[in-house]
């Protein structure tokens, strides 16, 4: 069954049980009240023949005949004006001296009631008498000195009242029906109202498409924030909370975002828009779309898409945001530049290599076999300078295929580098990251053979030493460059901080303190003798045995 049709039943339902609630309550109110005022109007007139000196006198008749001839005088006006079904009065003795029906005349009122009357007390009572069931109102009738001389008796056949009841009730039940008619028609608007709203989605589509957005919401891998007008968190995923430096688990739907904790604060100035701030001139209504804004969070640099939400008048209700951590970006980018690089240093070797092999088959083929046998000698032993550094790195291929591809790429330069491997690498660790420990090795040969590079002198030399010991890797990087200036070895390791004049640099080494901090390493920075900088990292294979200088950080000398 479609929602708009269980909306109709629903509010159709829910308007019969109302207007049928409501009626019975007017049907009892109604049935109360003419009880009431009938009631009220027996007793009226049973007072008024009461106190009528006609009445009185007649009772205090010895005479039969003049007695009821008086009463008869005396009632009949009185009934024929209050519209009253029956009037009985009898005497002291409470034989009836007159009664609507001439055959009830002279017979005694047996109600055991009727002493109580003759006592001083009124009555309006429900009972059945001769004519039925009856509304009827009793008083006594006094002579002049106060005391009961007889009885009136006024009644209203109930069958009267009821048909007053009826009468009432019919005009409410059509009332009710027109209710509901009402209902219908409203239920209708309303269901084809709220489908509109709902973009014609059924309560299941929707429950599924909010579980949907919660999935998609999880698996994405940049953090999503919205936020309403008023700066109040609307939705947050958990990579944005991870991102704001916020403990994992953390709800942030209805909290203030500048009153969160950290640097929420600088969020908030660029997700919750004050056109007057950004500019006077702006419309209340204008809001640009702003891509790629960089803050720091938690000494991240989170890169901002921020998008505006609308209403369907074009009204901005809120704002929805994008968080990336550049430096997860520019460690994907350096992976990827490493990945080129050895790409291009494979192709260029197969290039190479085919060439050889044609030199060989061509000496072969000339049948000078000497000279064959002393180039194939002569690239072996080339080979062999290669592979002992490769071969000895068996955790992880990626390092030994680095320091191929760096091999090669030093050459190119005209630099020599040098490589010494030491250990036997088969100490398992829960904090090493080979992935990692590559990342930081391929950017300080980069920035070392740059650093030699820029003396433009030959000469230049690289060396690289990794070695395995008990209690930690040892990765050392030195070259006999120009060395680092202080004013920028103080801020060496800080995003951004770089020698060089061009954008987009001053990340690499910031990217390597970073890993060493995840593995609880540490970084030194010193000079060499004779020239040049040496980094030294060191990542402890036990955590437990870290030394002070080892928790994260770096120092230089």
């Amino acid at each position: 069954m479609r929602f708009q049709t269980k909306l109709m039943i629903f509010i159709s339902l829910l308007v019969v049980v109302v207007t049928g609630l409501l009626g019975l309550s007017f049907r009892y109110m109604i049935t109360s009240a003419l009880y009431e005022e009938m009631g009220k109007r027996a007793l009226t007139v049973a007072n008024t023949l009461a106190v009528d000196a006609q009445v009185r006198d007649a009772l205090e008749q010895t005479n039969l005949a003049q007695l009821r001839s008086r009463i008869n005088e005396a009632v009949k006006p009185v009934q024929a004006s209050s519209s009253a079904d029956f009037i009985t009065i009898a005497d002291r003795h409470l034989i009836r001296q007159w009664h609507v029906n001439p055959e009830r005349i002279g017979t005694p009122m047996l109600d055991p009631m009727n002493d109580k009357v003759l006592q001083g007390q009124s009555f309006i009572t429900e009972s059945t008498g001769s004519l039925g069931q009856s509304l009827r109102a009793k008083t006594a009738v006094y002579d002049e000195q106060g005391k009961a001389i007889g009885l009136v008796s006024v009644g209203f056949l109930m069958t009267d009242v009821e048909q007053n009841i009826r009468t009432y009730t019919y005009a409410w039940l059509w009332f009710m029906v027109g209710a509901l008619m009402i209902g219908i028609l409203g239920s209708l608007l309303i269901a084809r109202r709220v489908r509109r709203e709902l973009h014609g989605l059924e309560p299941v589509e929707i429950g599924r498409l909010y579980q949907e957005k919660q999935a998609i919401l999880e698996s994405i891998g940049e953090g999503i924030i919205a936020v309403n007008s008023s700066g109040q968190v609307t939705l947050a995923n958990p990579q944005a909370v991870r991102l704001l430096g916020l403990p994992l688990g953390t709800t942030l739907n209805g909290c203030e975002l500048r009153h969160l904790p950290g640097a929420a604060g600088k969020l908030a100035d660029v997700l919750v828009i004050h056109p007057t701030v950004e500019n006077p001139i702006m419309e209340p209504n204008y809001e640009v779309i702003v891509f790629n804004e960089e803050i720091e969070v938690q000494q991240r640099v989170i890169v901002v898409n921020r998008v505006p939400i609308k209403d369907k008048s074009g009204r901005r209700i809120g704002t929805v945001a994008s968080l990336r951590d550049k430096t997860e970006l520019l460690r994907m980018t350096r992976q990827l530049t490493e990945v080129k690089d050895y790409a291009e240093v494979l192709r260029s070797q197969t290039h190479e290599y085919a060439n050889r092999l044609y030199l060989i088959s061509g000496l072969i083929q000339l049948e000078c076999y000497d000279e064959a046998v002393d180039f194939i000698t002569q690239e072996s032993e080339e080979y062999h300078v290669h592979k002992p550094a490769a071969s000895t790195l068996l955790p992880d291929s990626i390092i030994a295929s680095l320091l191929i591809g760096k091999k090669k790429q030093a050459l190119d330069k005209g630099i020599v580098l040098h490589s010494t491997v030491c250990g036997a690498f088969s100490t398992l660790s829960p904090t090493l990251e080979w992935s990692l420990l590559a990342a930081m090795a391929g950017n300080l040969l980069d920035n070392a053979m740059e650093a030699v590079a820029i003396l433009s002198t030959p000469g230049g030399q690289v060396w690289f030493r990794l070695e395995e010991t008990a209690e930690a890797i040892t990765v050392e990087v030195a070259d006999n460059g120009a060395g680092i200036a202080e004013d920028i070895r103080e801020k060496l390791f800080v995003k951004g901080a770089s020698t060089k004049a061009e954008a987009g640099h001053g990340y690499g080494l910031a990217l390597v303190h970073e890993y060493a901090e995840r593995m609880g390493g540490s970084i030194k920075v010193h000079e060499r003798t004779g020239g040049g900088t040496i980094f030294e990292i060191r990542i402890p294979l036990n955590t437990s045995v870290m030394s002070d200088e080892a928790k994260g950080g770096y120092t230089h000398e």
